[in-house]
């Protein structure tokens, strides 16, 4: 079903919408208050190390603390709002970056450099240094795109990467009966140059035989070739590279690209002492101690039971012997299928993370195998490898995170590992790299209050010293302005009066469709479905949800027929997590209201969104009356005396035949006047009431006198003056005959 409205209906709307709803153009004037000046401060940011930190940071839990090395703890999270984080021995971040991508292997490379994984704009290397200033990106060549597991600097600036390609492959050729269109996904080795130029490409292809592949079904179509996963440099200069999925760890000369010798796997050639488990299986993080030493995470995949360990090898490599000398099996026995790292420490002990989010991200153990410290996410949360380093920075410009309230914006700001810092000085406006000082602070964070409602601000931090030198400016962060009270409308035209303004339509992979307001309703007038139900996708994003509190999320929906699609309260990235639990809907051809009531269990989070995903299907579909609220949970009925605003609610039915019911709510007495007018902006029916009093009230209404359309209804309120309404709101409703 699709209804297009006439030209003439087009301006006469038009008309009508900028005449009643005037009442939505906001005050210019920003107001800032700063911590200390009259600033109601509710819910302060966390502050240890000196630093703010802020609400949806992941936490961790520390259950052993006992003399452990005093190198800092680098590692990501692999849940909720991704970070970067350097720790202390007690928890408390040193460093930390929010990311808007889900990275990996963050660790301290030579010359005091950092490294981490990114991934949006294509996965590649940063590297920072000491002062977290980006200073190079790094991508694998000749083809192949870079690989996450692995990137190594060297000290002669040479580094060393992991880069990938897939290609379609007759499977048939190796084994009878499997795929002749399996797509493999095959790793190499890369090696470059201090300038960047590639040396040394090492092709799986070129040495391995895809048959001996574990842990892939290569009768399907897809088979990880050979999945490899670490990268070291031996003490004698050459490379050690580790492939889970041959249980294999083989040293290939560097110069030439010759296998010098292979550990494990179907080609193993040394005989395994002392290990009662005879081996490893489908490992991570091969590393080099020197002498012949090298320990590995031994994930353990195919030992029978699966059992996960860190464990250390001397190899004799003229009796071509293995043997185990140290390894560490908890009690009881722990096993991860994925991830996961061993590092040697400077003080002798070992740190192990066991990478799965139910098992301790840290484990460090002394030489006797005693437990020095453990820790893990208080959220159990992933992360692929943890390390120790002991680190010196100090951040060139201040880092700065905004969190919008209800009430309030926040900001968080920290010049990391500055002891010279004296204060920071807040730039702040309604325009890009504001230049206009809002407020100055020796407090790592303030409070914004008193701004304008439904505004998009500005902001951005300098450091000043106590030489009264001025750092540049920290990143910078914008925020629209969401202030709400429990039981209001968290969104931005909700009921579409103000045409699609606030709202954002993506079209994606095949799709073809359009959204517009059609008769007071959002229309998806959907021409090509698309494959995926989010192809076609209406959103709002840059809400707040606090962890503990309980929403409610609502909307009017139909459509010509029976139509199923997702309307959503979910983070506004990947990992798109579904706040509020809530599944497939499905539409038909009558107009019905959905209520769903849901507590935000995961979290706080400052940028999430409500959506629709209506792909998939090419049924067309309309929408009005989205809200999302918090809800008061004092009391099933709040109490009248607590009202505090003017409220005009969506009449119900809608659409009516023959009556309907308009609540509203009147925070003081005042004189009402409710007008329903039609399409053309012709006043139909008017309902006057002197003094009415506070509280809730409705209004009965009978189509006995309207046709089949649209119209408008607009609740004004009098009190101060008998001509200018202190209150004016407009929604719409359909009579169907």
């Amino acid at each position: 079903m699709s209804y297009i409205k006439s030209k003439t209906e087009e301006r006469v709307e038009l008309r009508i919408l900028n005449y009643i709803n005037s009442f939505f153009v906001l005050a210019a004037l920003v107001v800032l208050t700063t911590v200390g000046e009259g600033t109601e401060i509710q819910s302060d940011p966390v502050v240890v190390n000196g630093i703010s930190v802020p609400s949806d940071f992941p936490w961790v839990d520390i259950t052993i603390n006992q003399n452990p090395d005093t190198g800092y703890i680098f590692l990501n999270n692999w849940g909720g709002q991704p970070y970067n984080m350097i720790l202390d021995n007690n928890g408390f971040p040193v460093w930390y970056r929010r990311t808007p991508d889900r990275r990996r292997d963050f660790k301290v490379q030579p010359h005091n450099r950092l490294s981490m994984l990114v991934r949006n704009g294509g996965e590649a290397f940063i590297v920072m240094d000491s002062t977290y200033t980006i200073i190079d990106t790094m991508r694998a060549g000749a083809g192949y795109t870079t690989d996450e597991h692995e990137f190594q600097m060297l000290p002669d600036g040479h580094y060393l990467m992991i880069g990938h390609k897939e290609e379609t492959v007759d499977m048939t050729q190796y084994l009878a009966g499997a795929n002749p269109h399996a797509t493999v996904y095959e790793t190499a080795i890369q090696e470059f140059n201090e300038k960047g130029e590639l040396i040394f490409l090492w092709r799986a292809w070129d040495h391995y035989d895809i048959r001996d592949v574990e842990l892939e079904n290569l009768y399907g179509g897809y088979i990880r070739f050979p999945h490899m996963n670490a990268i070291d440099i031996d003490d004698d200069g050459n490379i050690l590279v580790s492939c889970r999925h041959l249980s294999e760890i083989t040293k290939i000369k560097r110069n030439t690209g010759e296998i010098i010798w292979r550990l494990g796997g179907a080609h193993n050639q040394f005989t395994f002492v002392n290990d009662e488990l005879n081996g490893f299986r489908n490992q991570h993080d091969i590393r080099s101690l020197g002498n012949g030493h090298y320990t590995l995470f031994d994930n353990g995949n195919l030992h029978n039971p699966p059992v996960s360990r860190a464990v250390e090898y001397v190899l004799d490599t003229l009796n071509m012997t293995a043997t185990l000398v140290w390894e560490f099996r908890d009690t009881p026995d722990k096993y991860t299928s994925w991830m996961g790292n061993v590092q040697r420490l400077p003080n002798g002990n070992t740190l192990i993370n066991w990478a799965d989010g139910s098992l301790p991200k840290l484990t460090e153990v002394t030489p006797d195998g005693k437990k020095a410290f453990e820790m893990n996410f208080r959220d159990y949360i992933h992360t692929y490898r943890v390390y120790r380093f002991p680190w010196k920075g100090i951040a060139k410009v201040p880092y700065l995170v905004v969190e919008s309230g209800s009430d309030r914006v926040t900001l968080l700001f920290n010049k990391f590992g500055d002891n010279e810092l004296d204060f920071y000085r807040i730039y702040g406006g309604k325009n890009p790299s504001p230049t206009q000082v809002i407020a100055e602070t020796d407090s790592p964070y303030i409070h914004l209050k008193n701004l304008d409602n439904a505004t998009t601000y500005y902001f951005r931090v300098t450091g000043v010293n106590r030489d009264g030198v001025e750092s540049d400016y920290s990143n910078e962060e914008s925020v629209m302005t969401r202030f709400v009270e429990p039981g209001m409308n968290m969104l931005f035209n909700g009921d579409f009066s103000s045409g699609s303004d606030y709202w954002q339509l993506n079209i994606g992979g095949s799709a073809g469709a359009t959204g517009s307001v059609v008769g007071g309703f959002y229309f998806f007038d959907i021409n090509t479905a698309g494959t995926e139900i989010w192809d076609v996708q209406l959103y709002q994003n840059g809400i707040e949800l606090r962890n503990g509190q309980t929403y409610v999320f609502e909307f009017d929906c139909w459509s010509p027929s029976v139509k199923y699609f997702d309307a959503k309260v979910e983070k506004n990235a990947s990992p798109w997590t579904n706040f509020g639990r809530i599944g497939t809907s499905y539409s038909e051809n009558i107009n019905k209201h959905y209520r769903y009531e849901f507590v935000m269990e995961d979290p706080t989070e400052h940028d999430a969104r409500v959506v629709f995903n209506c792909g998939n299907s090419a049924v067309d579909l309309y929408i009005d009356n989205v809200s999302l609220c918090l809800k008061n949970t004092d009391s099933a009925e709040p109490d009248e005396s607590l009202i505090s605003d003017f409220r005009l609610c969506g009449n119900y039915p809608n659409p009516f035949n023959p009556i309907t019911v308009i609540p509203y709510v009147l925070p003081i007495a005042c004189d009402i006047v409710i007008s329903i007018y039609d399409i053309k902006g012709n006043l139909m029916q008017q309902f006057r009431e002197n003094d009415r009093s506070p509280g809730k009230h409705q209004l009965t209404v009978m189509a006995d006198e309207l046709s089949s359309g649209v119209y408008f209804y607009c609740l004004e309120a009098f009190d101060r003056d008998p001509l200018i309404p202190d209150f004016r709101k407009v929604r719409k409703m359909v009579v169907i005959k």
